[in-house]
């Protein structure tokens, strides 16, 4: 150890010192905000409550609701909620709802929250972290602040896992019931059906990974109806510190298989066997990666048969060998993952699979998978199926997913020790919480030994001489392996044992019910730290719910006096009450801890297991040099100490500093994984931005906002944009350098060109060509055939390559090696002029007209809105008055296409169903009805006789005009509008929502009344803001004139919207691998990361604005599924309204149009569909020239 640290540490202890010096004379930050509450702890141990306080009050009370009877008692919910609808707030219901629920749990639990139960209530209903001692009871605390604000909102109770969940529901669940609100539970099994009700209860528990999941799922719906989870009011999470800091590393992804190729995992995994640790790679184990060495990448690139790794195509391989090799060198079976039985993702048998387990909790996690290829090399390295790798669909941070709620608390028994990260990220403060009784367990000092074998002999030698005894034991272990390892110490020394790991997890609840009892070993990872309680004597409530299971499906549903009694004759027949008393007698639960954990709540956690509500107990840890932790940061320090001690092989050492030097250790390894959650937060920051603005884009479109109007918002950016580049001074001269560039492979600036003729130009072409072609032909010389190179290592097919690509030459390796480097130049010179001399030069003569804005913008319109147009009519030089010409004829084109639109579908629907053909009457008779009910006509089939298809299809049209006024009415409604809320002034300053004019209002009303048919009075619609009476009257609107269009628009802008979410999720996946490279550019990669994402989302909202006003006015029979679920759902809407014609049509084939009528000048008998609205201009394909005839591709230009 250096000097520094050593001054740090006498510093530290130095600082310490007088920390508690202070702490002791004046008491802590900490004792003043519970004495605040009302809790006063003595030093003799003694304690009372603070006159006046809140907890003085809720005791005060409890005499007034021990009068109430049970029906009284649930009422206490609508009550409390009457207080709240006059004016009162949660902090003034306080006192009485906490109280009620004491009296709720008395009866109902038969347990009476402790006065240090209150003030962790009240310290989780302000939004706060209640640290709390294991056996304190945190679940039932979480009542008290659960009730409270379930009465005003959600309240979500986060557990561990599913198990925790449901138990705590049906545990706490009679306590809410009683006093009126609704209890339900997230199990991860659920189907969506079963989730809603659960989430429609005022009080849901759940796992954090559930909540997360529906959130992402939620924001993936088509549809409101379809969502499962609701607002998200205030959250309560059990054990905080595990879900929000030990889980946060890992973020939640929603995925879906992505295109890959496995079978390069198992290459890559036999090329890293091949490979000499230290010579080909190292390892570095404290920042947890392996490396290639330059003498490694060169055997690797020998073993893979590459001429390089480094050139287009194989840029990959090193990722997949550094990957390979942490599968063998960094993740261990049976500590970072288990090999079992699972499904088989693609086909869905049973196969051997892959499951990950935490680190933290010690539980199996399956279907969770290493991202980056890392799980694929795992799954090569243990020869088991390679499953292909996933593509992002939804993702979020556990961090970001909290942080969404209004009001957030938690509770957990080790949180002091990360209180700063909690204030830091989640501004969150941590209160103690005093216990209910005062804390009686033994922590004995380290032990410490040289060898890991002597540490498991010593462990072996405690176990014995304390199961000697009587005492229950709980070993803590780090890992699946080291469990069973210790495990077969004991078999040998003949002593009876539990193992509980994630290999035989079913078991837990078993295990730990019996693991107080006199003469219990248990052996256990980290699943035995948490969530558990060991009671002295053993848990008759395990026993007794094991036999009730047979008969009732949940808890909630067996009577209370018969679980009591069920579960006093088992505590009586085991014997356990008088077990725990002799267990205590002898010292009560002994645990001992393997080895420290990276993070020092994990030991605190252990440790917690004993010495619950006042009870005896001790805890030791036994260390080695050769555990994980020591090895790789204390390791050579602690042993050069114990050297100079003189301890020898086989000797153990208790020793104060060391300890102090190993929680330094651990200090060291808690900050860097703070930095990595930190860094992970900073990064995902900028996707939280942007997933909030696309989740609350989306979420105002499954709430009803009207999508027209997107669509024109879509419309008008585009024009907007299109129309003043297409009207700058320099576009012609920009696409001419453009199409030189792509086309001729020549790089001119607009500057220099700007104003030239025809002659001039291609003069100026030529020469710039020549000049740039000799320097391209050295420059590639230089890169594939360089000096500094050996010849060996020239590439002479980039070479070749290179050059038949620019110049369209067929050159091979073998005859530029003949013509030698040196001759090179010489003997691809005259290839290049030649090329230079056969340049098509046809484009110029659109590129070079004066009106090539114009062209620009007519192409442009009938590419991408099918909108034709004569180019004579932009011949303007003001953009303003261009932009405002096309928005017209644009919105004229939209109401073309909803008059059109719902014939359209409609007769392709009844023409192209099944048995059309078979009885023309009836068919007609369903398009008239369909057509009477839909436009309110009353069309007869007598109209029709003799008359074909088109002439049906041109009535229908003209109906569907006629009903919507040819625009008329979607005019008046926007003049009402407008008339209703009228625009402010620029000068005049507006505080406050707009108000709605009297009289406009009273017009709007009419109107609506009128023409929609509502019903609606002026007095509803005065209280609502201007936006709220805009999207009522317009959804009325849709509703009525144009259901199906509305629906379509919905549908496709979801549909679009969640493809490039999707997209730019697989960017930012993809920009963030390789954004540490621009580090070696002196840029922060974080601030680069920002920049590229942020361009990134800005062209994603250009794109979904581009799809979408394209693909609207191309809506087409063959766009069959939402086409045909959106006429069923208009069909079926419309049927209410279908009127009795004047007199009923006679059936039979006389009347209507006759089967013959339906034939065209086609010999085939079907019906042939009616032809919608179609773009007859050819497709243009991402690699043709761009329709506006610039001459770049169609994908660099407009398809951009």
């Amino acid at each position: 150890m250096d000097i520094l640290d050593t001054v740090g540490e006498v510093f530290g202890m130095a600082t310490g010192k007088v920390e508690r010096l202070v702490t002791k004379l004046f008491g802590s930050s900490n004792e003043r905000r519970v004495r605040d509450i009302g809790f006063i702890r003595e030093k003799d141990g003694s304690s009372k409550i603070r006159l006046g306080s809140a907890l003085e009050r809720i005791n005060q009370l409890e005499p007034d609701y021990e009068r109430l009877s049970d029906a009284e008692l649930r009422e206490s919910a609508s009550k409390f909620r009457a207080r709240l609808a006059d004016g009162q707030t949660l902090d003034d219901l306080l006192p009485d709802a906490f109280a009620a629920m004491r009296e709720s749990s008395k009866r109902y639990l038969k347990m009476r929250h402790y006065d240090v139960q209150m003030v962790g209530g009240y310290i989780l209903h302000k939004g706060m972290i209640a640290e709390m001692v294991t056996g304190e009871g945190k679940t039932l605390v979480s009542t008290l602040p659960a009730f409270l604000n379930g009465l005003a909102g959600k309240v979500h109770i986060i557990t561990v896992n599913d198990y925790l969940a449901k138990r705590d529901m049906e545990w706490m669940g009679p306590s809410h019931l009683g006093l009126g609100l609704t209890v339900g539970a997230i199990q991860s099994a659920m189907s969506p059906n079963e989730r809603q009700p659960a989430y429609a209860c005022d009080i849901t528990y759940g796992t954090n990974n559930e909540f997360g999941f529906d959130y992402l799922r939620d924001n993936m719906k088509p549809r409101r109806d379809l969502q499962v989870q609701g607002r998200l009011d205030f959250a309560i999470v059990d054990e905080i510190d595990n879900i929000l800091i030990d889980e946060a590393r890992t973020p939640l992804i929603i995925s879906g298989a992505a295109a890959d190729d496995v079978s390069k995992y198992p290459k890559a995994d036999w090329i890293a066997r091949q490979l000499k640790r230290d010579e080909h790679f190292e390892v570095k184990e404290k920042e947890h990666s392996c490396h290639l060495t330059d003498e490694g990448v060169r055997h690797a690139e020998q073993l893979a048969g590459l001429e390089s790794f480094y050139t287009a195509g194989n840029m990959e391989w090193p990722h997949l060998i550094d990957n390979s090799l942490k599968a063998h060198y960094l993740y261990k079976r049976d500590v970072n993952y288990v090999v079992e039985r699972g499904e088989d993702h693609d086909t869905g048998q049973t196969i051997q699979v892959v499951v990950i387990v935490d680190e933290f909790t010690g539980r199996k996690m399956p279907g969770r998978q290493w991202s980056d290829g890392l799980h694929q090399a795992v799954e090569s390295k243990e020869g088991v199926k390679v499953q292909k790798e996933t593509q992002t669909l939804a993702t979020i941070t556990l961090q970001n997913y909290f942080k969404l709620y209004k009001k957030l608390g938690g509770m957990t028994g080790t949180a002091m020790t990360e209180s700063e990260e909690f204030w830091r990220i989640y501004k969150l403060d941590v209160v103690a919480v005093p216990t209910n009784r005062p804390m009686h367990r033994v922590n004995f000092p380290d032990v410490i030994f040289r060898s890991e074998h002597e540490k498991w002999t010593a462990i072996t030698d405690e176990i014995t001489r304390e199961h000697a005894t009587g005492r229950p034991l709980l070993v803590g272990t780090v890992s699946i392996e080291k469990s069973e390892h210790l495990s077969q110490y004991l078999k040998k020394h003949g002593i009876q044992h539990e193992v509980l790991n994630a290999k035989n997890h079913e078991r837990e609840a078993e295990i730990i019910a019996q693991a107080g009892r006199s003469n219990a070993v248990t052996i256990a990872t980290n699943m035995a730290g948490r969530g558990t309680d060991i009671i002295l004597g053993g848990n008759p409530e395990y026993l007794a719910w094991d036999d009730l299971s047979k008969r009732y499906a949940s808890r909630l549903d067996v009577p209370k006096s018969e679980w009591d009694a069920l579960t006093k004759q088992i505590a009586e027949r085991e014997g356990m009450i008088d077990d725990g008393r002799k267990v205590a007698e002898v010292g009560g639960l002994h645990v001992i801890g393997s080895e420290r954990h990276d993070a020092r709540r994990i030991d605190l956690q252990l440790r917690g297991r004993a010495g619950r509500q006042g009870d005896p107990g001790s805890s030791r840890f036994f260390l080695s040099l050769e555990d994980d932790l020591m090895r790789k940061f204390a390791g050579e320090w602690v042993r050069n100490m114990l050297t100079r001690m003189g301890m020898q092989d086989g000797e153990a050492i208790e020793s104060k500093m060391v300890s102090k030097r190993i929680e330094a250790a651990q200090k060291k390894v808690e900050e860097h994984h703070f930095d990595v959650r930190k860094n992970l937060l900073e990064y995902d920051e900028v996707m939280d931005t942007q997933r909030h603005q696309v989740y609350s884009y989306r979420q105002r479109i499954l709430d009803g906002r009207n999508c027209r109007q997107l669509v024109q918002d879509m419309l008008s950016l585009q024009v907007d944009q299109w129309v003043r580049e297409f009207w700058k001074r320099d576009y012609r001269w920009e696409m001419i350098s453009a199409w030189a560039k792509e086309t001729v492979h020549v790089k001119l600036d607009a500057n220099n060109i700007r104003d030239m003729d025809r002659e001039p130009f291609t003069l100026y072409l030529r020469d710039e060509a020549s000049r740039q072609y000799e320097d391209q032909i050295l420059e590639s010389i230089d890169e594939n055939l360089s000096l500094a190179d050996d010849p060996g290592n020239w590439n002479w097919q980039a070479m070749a390559r290179w050059a038949d690509a620019q110049f369209g030459s067929t050159f091979t390796d073998a005859e530029m090696k003949k013509a030698g480097r040196d001759g090179l130049f010489d003997f691809i010179r005259p290839k290049a002029m030649t090329a230079i001399g056969a340049f098509d030069l046809s484009a110029l003569d659109t590129l070079m007209d004066p009106a090539f804005g114009q062209i620009s913008l007519s192409n442009w319109l009938t590419h991408r809105f099918s909108l034709r147009s004569d180019s004579a009519e932009f011949d303007n030089r003001d953009p303003e008055r261009v932009i405002a010409i096309v928005k017209v004829k644009l919105e004229k084109h939209l109401q073309a296409k909803e008059i059109a639109f719902p014939v359209e579908i409609a007769l392709n629907n009844f023409l192209n169903s099944s048995g059309a053909a078979n009885d023309s009457g009836v068919l007609l008779e369903r398009i008239l009805g369909w057509a009477n009910a839909r436009f309110r006509a009353n069309l007869q089939p007598e109209e029709f006789s003799g008359k074909t298809v088109e002439d049906l299809a041109k009535r229908l049209h003209q109906l569907s005009a006629d009903y919507f006024g040819n625009g008329s009415l979607s005019q008046r409604l926007k003049e009402l509008l407008d008339q209703t809320f009228p625009a402010p002034n620029a000068e005049d300053r507006v505080a406050g929502p707009i108000l709605p004019n009297a009289d406009g209002l009273a017009s709007l009303v009419n109107w609506a009344n009128e023409v929609m048919q509502v019903g609606w009075t002026t007095e509803e619609l005065r209280r609502l803001s201007c936006e709220e009476v805009e999207q009522m009257v317009l959804a009325a609107y849709d509703e009525r004139f144009r259901p199906e269009m509305s629906q379509t628009e919905r549908s496709l802008i979801l549909e679009v919207l969640d493809s490039a979410w999707k997209e730019h999720l697989h960017y930012m996946d993809y920009i963030r691998s390789g954004i540490g490279l621009s580090s070696y550019a002196q840029k922060d990669p974080k601030t680069e990361y920002r920049r590229e994402g942020m361009s990134a989302f800005q062209q994603m909202w250009k794109t979904i604005g581009q799809q979408v006003t394209s693909a609207i006015f191309r809506l087409e029979q063959e766009s069959s599924g939402v086409i045909e679920s959106v006429f069923q759902e208009s069909a079926a809407s419309h049927a209410e309204f279908q009127e009795e014609p004047d007199a009923p049509p006679a059936s039979g084939p006389g009347q209507g149009i006759d089967a013959s009528d339906f034939q065209t000048n086609s010999s085939d008998s079907t019906p042939p569909p009616v032809q919608p609205i179609r773009n007859f201009a050819p497709q243009v394909g991402r690699n043709d020239p761009c329709p506006c005839g610039s001459g770049k591709k169609y994908k660099k230009c407009h398809g951009a």
